[in-house]
């Protein structure tokens, strides 16, 4: 056995406990270790992620001999998060992680050994040889320069699970529409003299936070956005997330390589501007592994009596309505809107409607509804509130039509791959954008400013109600029908870029010989 481990190749993963990234990157590692029976995996993340980790890599086809060669590995000991609370709960685990990855990794390539915090299991890394590729995550910034310092000759992967345009908005150049040239801008406003008395990381904060002048967004697909329409109305997003994001911007300067979550299929015009500025100007390689999602997701399986458990509610309710009359209403593990009246209008417009739907209080941002309101909700039968949704198996499921989402990446090419409508209510980061390739419809909110492709914004509760009305006429007439068939055959260039020979099998097995260094 230690020969054979001697020999093998080893790569490492730093990940967070955030499903949104955690189901993607397990498809990552998936891809990689069944194409390279020499490839070993260690995954170094919370202990209270480690069966979810564990669970999203069975997802993926592997067997179990593939599955035997990941070893996912508990380093931070915690509480799993309470409802509403998961902001607070997320900003303890990144210090905590921060400072446990480094410890680990010592472990690691000094052939010790490393104990699972979640189980208890103890691995053995006398006779496997230090990874020669580590793989961190967006969330995971103060990892990689130290990575440099202590081990320079490993190569770094950062990990964008992000389509190219919202990449391109957020970190590319100011050309792009993005702030990734934030310092030099800052150093030519003291060398103008504007710097009015403020601090370096004053000025700079300025800058990277600017995008609410009117300023006509650059995009090489042809989508029509003005600045202030890639993030929230009023400006600034969850101050954690933009500050983790600022960090990124520097772990992406230090990384050798990047994977992304998109194709060309779905953004020709921004990912070729993409690879032409990461590969042909910043001398990195850049790898796109399309949507990281199971496309065989169509097909929906009743899940097993054992998993039904804490979700029966969820399918009794989906059971119980007929094929495609079903709304699902989750903006994942952060978000969710900051007015609850919002919400509350369109909740509204489900029980006047007779429109059946379930929604969840999962969001770290979670606001509670009015308690009369959610009463009559109950009450009604037509809607279903619960802790948390198995969101993945509900759009599976015959009775699920639509799906009311901030339009995150996972969500996007999870309703593509199971042939639902998606209903966005984008809040930032690359929720804005994604929204904009998918429809025409414009946001809500007392902030909005008029948007680049036209439509008027009121605001109000009547307004948003009407509105809302309207999308639900239009998913359940023509309309409905003829998006669906749209959708269907994006999935299915999606697909094919998907199949052996396609765009991204070519770009997986490129990323292969890349990190084995037989490019």
């Amino acid at each position: 056995m230690s020969t054979t481990l001697s020999s093998a190749k080893h790569f490492l993963l730093a990940t967070v406990p955030m499903l949104g990234h955690m189901r993607p990157q397990s498809g990552i590692v998936c891809e990689l270790v069944k194409l390279d029976p020499r490839l070993i995996f260690t995954i170094l993340l919370p202990d209270v992620a480690v069966s979810v980790f564990s669970q999203e890599l069975e997802q993926w086809s592997v067997t179990e001999e593939d599955l035997a060669r990941i070893r996912v590995i508990g380093i931070v000991k915690g509480e799993k998060s309470k409802p509403g609370k998961m902001l607070e709960w997320f900003v303890q685990i990144f210090q905590a992680e921060a400072l446990e990855l480094r410890k680990a990794y010592q472990s690691i390539i000094g052939q010790g050994s490393l104990s699972c915090s979640a189980t208890g299991t103890t691995f053995d890394y006398r006779h496997i040889t230090a990874p020669s590729a580590v793989f961190f995550d967006m969330f995971t910034p103060g990892f990689a320069p130290y990575l440099k310092e202590t081990t320079p000759d490993v190569k770094i992967i950062s990990l964008w699970i992000l389509t190219a345009g919202s990449i391109l908005w957020h970190h590319g150049k100011r050309e792009h529409g993005g702030t990734a040239d934030w310092e030099d801008r800052t150093k030519a406003v003291f060398e103008r003299g504007e710097d009015g008395g403020r601090t370096f990381d004053e000025v700079a904060q300025s800058i990277r936070m600017e995008p609410n002048s009117g300023r006509l967004l650059p995009n090489a697909d042809g989508l029509k956005m003005y600045d202030y329409e890639s993030g929230p109305p009023g400006g600034g997003g969850p101050l954690p997330v933009r500050a983790i994001m600022d960090a990124m911007l520097l772990a992406t300067q230090l990384a050798d390589a990047s994977i992304t979550a998109t194709t060309s299929v779905f953004e020709p015009g921004s990912s070729k501007v993409l690879q032409d500025w990461y590969e042909g100007e910043l001398g990195k390689k850049l790898f796109n592994f399309g949507p990281l999602v199971p496309f065989t997701m169509a097909q929906y399986k009743a899940p097993p009596l054992a998993a039904q458990t804490p979700f029966q509610p969820v399918y009794d309710f989906l059971d119980a309505h007929p094929p495609k009359s079903v709304m699902l209403v989750s903006f994942g593990s952060l978000f969710y809107p900051s007015q609850t009246w919002q919400l509350e209008a369109i909740f509204k417009t489900f029980l006047e409607t007779r429109t059946p739907f379930i929604t969840s209080r999962a969001p770290a941002l979670y606001q509670p509804l009015d308690p009369e309101l959610e009463k009559t909700i109950k009450d009604s039968g037509l809607g279903l509130i619960v802790d948390y949704v198995p969101q993945r198996d509900m759009l599976t499921h015959p009775s699920l039509g639509s799906f009311l989402s901030h339009g995150g990446n996972n969500p996007m090419f999870e309703s593509i791959a199971a042939g639902v409508l998606n209903v966005f209510w984008p809040f930032d980061v690359d929720q804005p954008i994604h929204a904009a390739y998918m429809t025409e419809a414009v946001r809500i909110g007392e902030a909005a400013q008029p948007p680049a492709r036209g439509g008027k914004i009121e605001g109000t509760p009547a307004a948003v109600a009407a509105e809302f009305k309207q999308v639900l006429s239009e998913i359940k007439g023509p309309v409905g029908e003829r998006k669906r068939k749209n959708l269907m055959d994006l999935r299915q260039k999606m697909m094919d870029a998907l199949k052996e020979g396609g765009e991204v099998r070519k770009d997986v097995y490129a990323c292969l010989r890349f990190l084995l260094n037989e490019a």
